[in-house]
């Protein structure tokens, strides 16, 4: 089976973002964010990047941090994503000034506080990877149209051993 990235990287990307976010802005007026649709449209990607990263965190791992408001933050990655028409400057800078840097500080304090060789370890984290289920599920639907095993493998990134006791 190809190797799903991981939870601590998920958030690892999600810190980098967020300092990238932060890095840029650091000493930018509202106008001067206003006025710089490079920066602009930089930050929205990373903000992308966020939301990106929080949907493909396990659900078991978003499950025990309830505190952070992973939902919202998909969500605001929906939106930027799918009605970019409707992006609101005001809102990305709320999201800039207000909650960026809390939610830092918890992903900080997950990366720290984790037991990560346990938490990886963990068979139920594993198989909940929604990478995983959705290739798992991709295979079981080749596999019922006939697909020969070794193009499922190819195309999914599964082992054939696995794709066989589907």
């Amino acid at each position: 089976m190809r190797e799903p990235i991981k939870d601590r990287n998920r958030l690892e990307h999600i810190l980098e973002a967020i300092d990238r976010i932060l890095n840029s802005t650091q000493n930018m007026s509202l106008d001067e964010l206003d006025n710089n649709s490079i920066v602009f449209y930089g930050i929205i990607k990373s903000i992308e990047i966020i939301g990106e990263a929080a949907y493909h965190l396990t659900k078991a791992f978003r499950d025990s941090h309830p505190e952070t408001p992973w939902d919202s933050i998909m969500r605001m990655r929906h939106v930027l994503v799918h009605d970019y028409y409707r992006i609101n400057a005001d809102e990305v800078r709320f999201v800039i000034e207000d909650n960026l840097r809390p939610l830092r500080d918890q992903v900080n304090d997950y990366l720290t506080n984790t037991n990560w060789s346990e938490w990886i370890e963990s068979e139920k984290v594993v198989n909940e990877s929604v990478v995983h289920k959705n290739l798992v599920q991709t295979a079981k639907r080749m596999k019922q149209d006939g697909m020969d095993i070794d193009l499922i493998s190819r195309y999914t990134g599964l082992c054939k051993e696995d794709i066989e006791t589907l």
